[in-house]
């Protein structure tokens, strides 16, 4: 080894004993909530004697992390207490990759500038071509060679700036994709916090200590995916957790562990307020100016505050207040959203169509699950299937022991309502009463290649007067009544139709004002 090359190894080597503390420790553990993680370290650090009985020891977490929930302890040697820690702003030296985007992004901001100064000096250049329309020439043939030097330069300067343009389009998009990309990376705090760690106790080299802290740019969602089959009377589930770190380093073999809410940070319960009843005061009402000028002038009432709402096989465990998912040992890159198999299972499902032909002519497939134990399925988007086909996305959870789930509306089966009549009776030979009546042919048709359960549901008119008397006919009678509805299960075969009648006949006295409702 030469001279040159022996003292470029010594400066690193001095280098790093001067300064290893500046960088991060590996994570060993991290509690993924939706918006934030839980981040436990170890790290072994040099003591530095700061007298007989005291050492200093200083270690370097992120910027997005809050110093307020440090907590740190001393692992080992045993023979040491931590009495004091305290933390301040630094700037770090970033790592090589994000120094390279740092470079690639002013490289496209200055391309991004050289498009951008090229357009606008070809569009300085088509307007004064286009001002030399209003020059005045003396003969035809001075105004030809206008012409067609006119035309001949701003057909070149549009071809030119329409070349130009979806360049810089390109070019700022590469910026926004870049940037973005750079902020998840690195995060969006450009310092990071330094530690120092005060410990008492006989002289030692060093010493290894366990920390853990709250960080934010870090969180999971959840991903489904639930896949209908009625035929075999089950669902296909299928959980996946996209998570995502901006600490800016890569995370290898962490344990990785998702929180199913985020921490509240709720501690005790606000306080109760009185129940005062008085009588009544009077509103006062004043001119517009004077009005004003006294609600200024008096203090508002504060407002009640709102409590705040926390690669082996998976494993759940429970905590007091939410479900933990160990996810075993992962690697995760800063910047890049990840996604995580969670959970996959079969649920048997009772498939039935619920129509309520008052409302429209279409049946949604919905099936009932229930499950042995509680569930606790936080919200997140899910992909909804039938037999392999894509329904739709929306919204998604599930808690406790059953639930329905629908799946859309199903086109090969129809309930269609038809009004039959509708009728207001008049006078009765004893008392004056007004009536009214309706009744209406219900047909559900099934046009699938095996038979299917239909849930019909029809409103049940309900009196809020003694003197209003409501009577129901219906054929065939309905499964059950509940408040507020009427439900017919109906099992139809291939290809056959089911018809439901159902008729209402309403008596009031004929100086009572109805109020029909919304079924008329």
């Amino acid at each position: 080894m030469n001279r040159s090359a022996q003292q470029i190894l010594f400066a690193v080597i001095f280098a790093l004993f001067l300064f290893p503390l500046h960088l991060f420790a590996a994570p060993v553990e991290v509690t993924f909530y939706p918006q934030s993680a839980q981040v436990k370290e170890v790290q072994k650090v040099r003591l530095k004697p700061i007298d007989s009985n005291l050492r200093q020891a200083t270690i370097t977490i992120s910027g997005q992390a809050d110093p307020d929930t440090l907590a740190t302890q001393l692992t080992s040697p045993a023979s040491l207490t931590i009495v004091d820690q305290t933390w301040r702003q630094i700037i770090p030296q970033d790592d090589q990759g994000i120094v390279a985007m740092r470079r690639k992004l002013e490289e496209l901001k200055r391309e991004q500038n050289r498009l951008q100064a090229g357009i606008r000096a070809l569009d300085t250049q088509i307007q004064f071509w286009q001002l030399q329309t209003k020059a005045r020439v003396k003969t035809i043939a001075d105004a030809g060679n206008m012409s067609n030097a006119i035309g001949k330069n701003i057909t070149k300067m549009v071809q030119d700036k329409l070349a130009l343009e979806p360049l810089l389009e390109e070019t700022t998009k590469k910026v926004k994709e870049l940037q973005d990309k750079l902020s998840l990376t690195a995060g969006k705090k450009e310092t990071v916090w330094e530690v120092t760690v005060l410990l008492s106790g006989p002289a030692a080299a060093e010493a290894t200590l366990t920390y853990t802290y709250t960080m934010s740019g870090c969180g999971w969602t959840s991903l489904y995916r639930l896949e209908a089959q009625p035929l075999r009377k089950r669902i296909l589930f299928s959980w996946e957790a996209e998570i995502w770190q901006s600490s800016g380093q890569d995370w290898r073999q962490v344990d990785v562990r998702l929180a199913t809410l985020q921490p509240n940070t709720t501690i005790a319960p606000q306080a109760l307020p009185a129940w005062i009843i008085k009588p009544h005061q009077e509103v006062v009402y004043k001119t517009k100016r004077r009005a004003k000028k006294e609600i200024m002038s008096e203090e508002a009432p504060a407002p009640l505050a709102l409590a705040a709402n926390p690669i082996e096989a998976p494993r759940l465990s429970r905590e007091s207040s939410f479900h933990v998912w160990n996810l075993g040992k992962r690697s995760l890159n800063a910047g890049i959203k990840q996604r995580i198999q969670v959970q996959e299972e079969t649920w048997p499902v009772e498939f039935t169509h619920l129509a309520r032909p008052s409302q429209g002519d279409q049946t949604f497939v919905r099936g009932s699950v229930q499950f042995q134990a509680d569930k606790e399925i936080p919200r997140g988007t899910a992909s909804f299937m039938i037999d392999g086909a894509l329904v739709g996305k929306r919204p998604f959870s599930l808690t406790g022991r059953e639930d329905t789930i629908y799946f859309g509306a199903d086109p090969l089966i129809k309930a269609s309502s038809i009004l039959l009549s509708q009728a207001a009776g008049g006078k009765s030979f004893f008392a004056d009463k007004q009536t009214f009546r309706w009744e209406w042919r219900i047909e559900i048709a099934n046009g699938r290649a095996y038979g299917v359960r239909v849930r019909m549901e029809e409103p049940l008119p309900q009196s809020r007067d003694e003197r209003i008397n409501i009577a129901i006919k219906n054929s065939p009678e309905a499964s059950e009544n509940n408040p507020t509805s009427q439900i017919w299960l109906l099992d139809i075969p291939a290809g056959e139709k089911k018809i439901v009648s159902t008729g209402v006949v309403i008596e009031a006295p004929k100086n009572l004002p109805l109020d029909l409702g919304w079924r008329r």
